[in-house]
């Protein structure tokens, strides 16, 4: 009988007094398999370090200056003993049985070096937000497919620590976006990717998470780790839907922006919108294209045949 593999769990932490219990407590709770938790303080100011101290030798705890989320991710690294390694945001979960399902799909698929799952969204008083309940269609093309589908939840993603060592971890200068950023690294270096069915993520979504703060930015940086990603990448006839993807985080960028700046002048109603862009366009000129597709579907026009007999 195959030895079941030691799974690593790393929960990156900043300032979470009021909810990292629950995170390690859902660890902790897994039967069947054997793991480490390892927990990185990302230079916690609050209640943090206390309530981590109370877990005494069923957790392992390092600490660092407040670098972000991705260094503090990354930071885990040399401290990795498990032979898979799962990240868990400090304010999400995993239900029982979790892990056990991981190892069992892992033993059955040796080639394979990305499991992921389904996951759900809930807020903290447990109403569900939405729920992707299948695994996402990543397994046939892992690049193209998270390129144009997106990426899982992060707690809903489990890699081979052979495969984590090869992409070298988390960029940690994105704040948003990192997980569809990392996810393509593992699929470019050409992880073989495997869906887990009947395992569900929990994700908790909090006013004040990163992701909420910054969802203004989710766009643009979209943009770019599919810009970068695809400017390394030979293009072929699987780019076609890759290309689609990308000119509708552009749009969604550009109107973001547009948003945004118009916002700063307190500027109100439809002239708003198009001072707006213009406004956006003098900072990312490149989004001229995506400006008029825009305009041309607002008008209905079609703007390339205009301009053709004009």
């Amino acid at each position: 009988m195959l030895q079941s593999p030691l799974i690593s769990v790393v929960i990156p932490v900043y300032n979470g007094a009021a909810f990292v219990s629950d995170a390690i407590g859902s660890v902790l709770l897994q039967e069947g398999t054997a793991f480490e938790l390892i927990v990185i303080d990302d230079g916690s100011t609050d209640a943090t370090p206390a309530i981590l101290a109370r877990y005494n030798d069923s957790i392992v705890i390092h600490r660092q200056s407040n670098l972000g989320e991705g260094a503090a991710r990354n930071a885990a690294i040399p401290y990795l003993r498990g032979d898979l390694v799962l990240f868990l945001d400090a304010d999400d979960l995993i239900p029982a049985g979790f892990l056990n399902r991981f190892v069992s799909a892992a033993r059955e698929a040796p080639e394979v070096e990305v499991f992921h799952c389904a996951w759900r969204a809930v807020s903290f008083d447990g109403t569900l937000l939405y729920a992707v309940e299948n695994p996402l269609p990543l397994d046939e093309d892992p690049f193209h497919d998270v390129a144009s589908c997106g990426s899982p939840a992060i707690n809903a993603v489990l890699v081979r620590k052979s495969a984590f060592a090869r992409v070298r971890g988390f960029d940690p200068g994105l704040r948003v976006q990192a997980d569809l950023d990392f996810c393509l690294r593992l699929a470019a270096s050409g992880a073989i990717f495997r869906g887990v069915p009947g395992n569900v993520a929990i994700v908790r979504r909090r006013l004040d998470s990163i992701s909420v703060l910054r969802r203004q930015e989710l766009a643009a940086a979209a943009v770019t780790v599919l810009e970068r990603h695809l400017s390394m990448h030979t293009r072929c006839p699987a780019c076609g839907p890759v290309d689609e993807t990308l000119r509708l985080w552009r749009r969604k960028a550009l109107l973001s922006q547009a948003a945004r700046l118009a916002g700063r002048l307190h500027l109100t109603g439809r002239p708003a919108n198009w001072i707006g862009m213009m406004l956006a366009l003098a900072r990312r000129p490149q989004l001229s294209i995506v400006a008029l597709d825009h305009a041309a579907q607002r008008f209905k026009v079609p703007w390339r045949r205009r301009r053709k007999s004009a």
